[in-house]
């Protein structure tokens, strides 16, 4: 019997294919749903599932501060491949938090494949829903497919 042994691969290149994997999960999954039930019915199939894991993923912010969900994004985030950084303020006598996002691997992985960008079906998906389940309002400032150096959402508690 002949042995075969599966490629190896350094670290690195492990990671950066497990980073595009991941980023590539729900855009991969919104045209599966789309080329299986049609735009119309696939877009709202998506958003259904979207919406299920927003909820689930919020609920571990639930009676927490804005500051809390932002210091949980720069922690974790880096590790999926964003290049993140905040800015926290005061305007109007209100505490305002900006998120900068200079690298998008949702947005790298798409275009590398050749796919639509992702932006409204996951950043445009996280900020309906963020207000809707009074988690925080993301306001969209800068945004990289616009030609901007960097995704920048400026952040408030919800009213």
């Amino acid at each position: 019997m002949e042995k075969v042994v599966g490629k190896e691969f350094p670290l690195e290149k492990q990671r950066d294919m497990l980073e595009e994997m991941n980023a590539l999960k729900l855009p991969l999954l919104y045209q599966n749903l789309v080329a299986a039930y049609g735009e119309e019915k696939g877009r709202a199939v998506y958003d259904d599932i979207f919406e299920v894991g927003f909820k689930k993923r919020s609920k571990m912010f639930e009676g927490k501060d804005i500051g809390d969900i932002m210091m949980y994004e720069i922690d974790m985030f880096p590790a999926t491949g964003w290049k993140i950084w905040i800015e926290k303020t005061e305007e109007n006598g209100e505490l305002v938090w900006y998120e900068h996002l200079e690298r998008c691997p949702h947005l790298d992985a798409t275009r590398k494949r050749k796919l639509p960008d992702p932006c409204a079906i996951i950043c445009e998906m996280d900020c309906r829903l963020g207000e809707q389940y009074k988690v925080a309002k993301w306001q969209r400032m800068k945004h990289l497919p616009a030609g901007d150096k960097e995704c920048c959402f400026r952040i408030t508690r919800c009213k």
